[in-house]
């Protein structure tokens, strides 16, 4: 019962993280309380929608239990009307989707977001993904561009330039979605 009370202390006293900007954080999955923006701890929802189901809301999540230090992050689906506490996390991850009902955060966009297609500058960094000590790429939202469906977007370096891959946890399989097929979760205007 100490260790639980414990936890639940430190859980608390780090309820919000932030990423890299003071627009952009995380608050845990269960001291999240809204999306009302007038509220403590509130969230922002992305969607009002899942892959087309009107009954589902979705949201951004990422993993805070790691102990490798490494972060993933994913789409987060609350059915309408039920609190924020009862979302479940899907991860993109190695061609599969990996769901997660407890350990994770969801994202808190704190200034106006759009969606587009193309400007890397004006996209907005959910967190960073490392490979190891010397690789760390950023990663950002996207959607798939035909659905609505939430995914993580990484930018590969190569000869001919730089493409995106956008990563969307949907029916037990990571999908891929390549270069133009994808929007981008973005700032209205840069910071």
């Amino acid at each position: 019962m100490k260790k639980l009370q414990i936890a639940l202390l430190i859980m608390s006293c780090s309820a919000v993280y932030s990423t890299a900007a003071a627009d952009v954080y995380w608050v845990n999955k269960n001291l999240a309380q809204s999306t009302d923006s007038s509220k403590p701890n509130h969230v922002t929802m992305i969607f009002n929608h899942e892959y087309g189901d009107t009954n589902r809301n979705s949201y951004y999540c990422r993993e805070n239990d790691r102990s490798d230090g490494l972060t993933n992050v994913g789409k987060a689906i609350v059915f309408k009307g039920q609190p924020l506490s009862t979302a479940a996390c899907f991860i993109p991850w190695d061609g599969k989707e990996y769901k997660r009902t407890e350990n994770f955060d969801l994202l808190k966009i704190n200034v106006p977001f759009k969606w587009s297609t193309g400007n890397i500058s004006t996209s907005i960094h959910l967190d960073s993904y490392s490979f190891g000590p010397s690789h760390v790429r950023p990663i950002y939202g996207c959607h798939d561009g035909r659905t609505g469906t939430l995914g993580k977007l990484l930018y590969t370096q190569t000869a001919q330039g730089t493409y995106g891959t956008c990563y969307v946890p949907m029916g037990g399989v990571e999908h891929k979605v390549i270069k133009t097929g994808f929007a981008v979760l973005s700032y209205v205007s840069a910071p």
